[in-house]
């Protein structure tokens, strides 16, 4: 693995980590002492120790690397680093997720059985069946069982029946199905959430029947259960299908559904606590959802309470662990800005942003589309504030990046998100340039949103002189869809106006 590699991986130890990774690496080197050591045995943890001191990529960490490690010293160290890191993490870990304790017990069973301990062999394969069937790993059970048959064949079913051999050919079989059918489910629900994360939420009558071949395939499948089998008992075929109805509903606007079905779903996951306590990507996506939801229909005051939820999620997966406490802020200071507390907001970027640079750094390596969430939210604050030539620069920053590969909905916010920040700073002669531009672009889409239109509407309005007292009843009774609403909100339009209807009055 290059440096690019090793120095996040480096960098993303937690102290417990760490201090394994160093007690594995002195005991393998008192594992070796008559040896001579090579440059890769001599140098791996002065390279651990210089990756660990510097805390950002560049020359600094190169001109460090250069003098440390001459020649061709890097390579070897480098390579034994990564070895010793893997090898490290991968033991760390073992005890604590049920897949590799289930992988571990077939593992010992087929050195047991190569060693002609075959009861011994049996007894372990038992376990990672039992373990397989408590955790719902499917998949895990069925490769126990044709291990256990495969154990059976080459001791020529001594001691074994028929029907015993028939009784775990049917149960491989239908963990096989019930495999099929979660891993069928579980691509309608993510394809249904790509589309979410690529399009936002629909804007048309027409955009919403394009999401019926989903609807429908979802629908058939659970037909196809009712037929063959109880419906709906295993713990993640309720939560496959109810996470694939609420982000239905939050995608054609429904908040009021979605909310619906996300407090039972969130009630099936208070109940089967130990089935995802140690992967709770889904337990996380649906507090987002939640927090989403309740956003969308302004119910502020119920905000906290899941906040709080998602901040007290303890996870050994440490890329939750580092993107759970950004999405605590997020939700945090976008709670507080909807609700013009401005200084609330600001404090809270203080504490995690400004006086807390690793925080700040730990931005990096989130997904662009989260990042650039992250920055919009900046620059709404910003602007709040009244340092709306700060949130220009910042906005500047966002467009310098990929801002074509972004979700068209978020691409929409940051072009209008611009226009308002230099109507909020009075250059005309730009808008007026920007405009034609915007305008042309919006005649030759097909896909436009009308809280697009209302937008480029009101900034020609104010850039002529003619933003009048209609503009505020405009915003007040626009009827368009839930995307539209929520991107007049991202955009504080209406205070917008506002402020300058007032600063007219007083002018």
């Amino acid at each position: 693995m290059t440096i690019d590699v090793l120095y996040p991986l480096v960098q993303s130890l937690t102290k417990s980590e760490k201090r394994y990774c160093r007690l594995l690496a002195s005991r393998q080197a008192g594992d070796k002492p008559n040896r001579t050591g090579g440059p890769a045995d001599r140098g791996f943890l002065r390279l651990f120790d210089c990756l660990l001191r510097h805390e950002t990529t560049g020359d600094t960490l190169s001109t460090d690397l250069a003098q440390q490690f001459p020649g061709a010293t890097l390579e070897p160290a480098r390579k034994y680093l990564y070895r010793v890191l893997m090898q490290s993490l991968r033991q760390f870990e073992q005890d604590k997720r049920v897949d590799v304790r289930i992988a571990q017990l077939l593992q010992d069973s087929q050195i047991l059985y190569e060693r002609g301990l075959v009861k011994a062999s049996q007894e372990q394969l038992e376990k990672a069946q039992s373990l397989a069937g408590q955790y719902e790993r499917g998949l895990y059970g069925v490769l126990a069982a044709r291990q256990q048959v495969e154990q059976w064949v080459r001791l020529q079913f001594d001691g074994v029946d028929e029907p015993t051999l028939a009784s775990l050919h049917a149960r491989i079989t239908q963990e096989s199905e019930r495999s099929q059918t979660a891993l069928h489910h579980a691509a309608l629900y993510e394809t249904l959430l790509h589309r979410y994360r690529t399009r936002g939420m629909v804007g048309t009558p027409s955009d919403t029947l394009r999401l019926n071949d989903l609807l429908l395939e979802e629908h058939r499948l659970l037909n196809r259960q009712n037929r063959t089998g109880p419906p709906m008992r295993s713990f993640t075929m309720q939560q496959q299908h109810l996470h694939f109805q609420s982000a239905y509903f939050r995608m054609i606007g429904d908040g009021a559904g979605s909310l619906r079905v996300y407090r039972e779903l969130d009630d099936l996951f208070q109940h089967n606590s130990t089935l995802w306590a140690e992967q709770p990507l889904y337990y996380v996506q649906l507090l987002e959802g939640i927090l989403t939801d309740l956003r969308l229909l302004k119910q502020y005051d119920e905000i906290p309470f899941f906040i709080e939820r998602l901040r007290l999620i303890d996870t050994p997966v440490q890329g939750l662990n580092r993107t759970v406490p950004y999405s605590v802020l997020y939700y945090s200071m976008l709670s507080a800005i909807d609700q013009g507390q401005y200084a609330d907001a600001a404090t809270l970027r203080q504490t995690h942003l400004a006086d807390n640079p690793a925080f700040e750094r730990g931005l990096a390596p989130l997904a662009l589309p989260v990042r650039t969430e992250f920055e919009l939210l900046l620059v709404r604050l910003d602007v709040g504030l009244g340092n709306v030539s700060a949130a220009l620069q910042r906005l500047n920053r966002v467009l310098a990046g990929s801002v074509r590969s972004l979700p068209g909905m978020l691409a929409t916010q940051i072009r209008l998100t611009n226009l308002l920040l230099h109507a909020r700073l009075g250059n005309a002669d730009y808008l007026s340039y920007a405009l034609r531009s915007a305008e042309r672009k919006l005649k030759a889409s097909a896909h436009s949103l009308t809280g697009e239109r209302l937008t480029l509407d009101v900034l020609r309005a104010w850039l002529t002189g003619r933003l009048g007292t209609d503009a505020v009843a405009r915003i007040d009774g626009f009827t368009g869809s839930p995307a539209d609403h929520q991107l007049l909100v991202n955009l504080d339009l209406r205070p917008w106006v506002m402020a300058v209807r007032q600063a007219g009055a007083l002018g």
